[in-house]
C-alpha cells in the first residue's frame, strides 16, 4: 500500500536511506504497518530500492515471526503472501 500524501512522501524520501545512508538516486517511502492510514513519520522509512527489497524479503519475515510469537501481529501482516514461506 502506497502513501497517498505526496508531500509526505517527498519529505520522507528527501532523507538518505535509513539503513545504508545512500543519498543518490531515488528512495522509497516504505510503510512499517499498513493499518496506520494517516501518514506518520514513525510508520515510514526512507529506503533505497536495495534496502527496501531487503526489508520486504528478509527483515519483515523475521519481524513477522517475532511479533506473531509475541501475539502483536498487525492485521495487514497476517494477509501478506510474502511472509508465508
Amino acid at each position: 500500500m502506497a502513501f497517498k500524501d505526496r508531500k509526505f512522501v517527498r519529505r520522507i524520501t528527501a532523507k538518505p536511506c535509513e539503513w545504508c545512508g545512500w543519498q543518490t538516486e531515488k528512495r522509497d517511502a516504505a510503510h512499517i504497518i499498513d493499518e496506520i492510514k494517516k501518514a506518520e513519520e514513525y510508520n515510514a522509512l526512507s529506503l533505497c530500492p536495495n534496502c527496501h527489497r531487503i526489508f520486504e524479503d528478509k527483515i519483515r519475515p523475521k519481524l513477522y515471526s517475532a511479533l506473531k510469537e509475541f501475539g502483536k501481529l498487525p492485521e495487514s501482516w497476517k494477509k501478506s503472501n510474502k511472509l508465508i514461506k
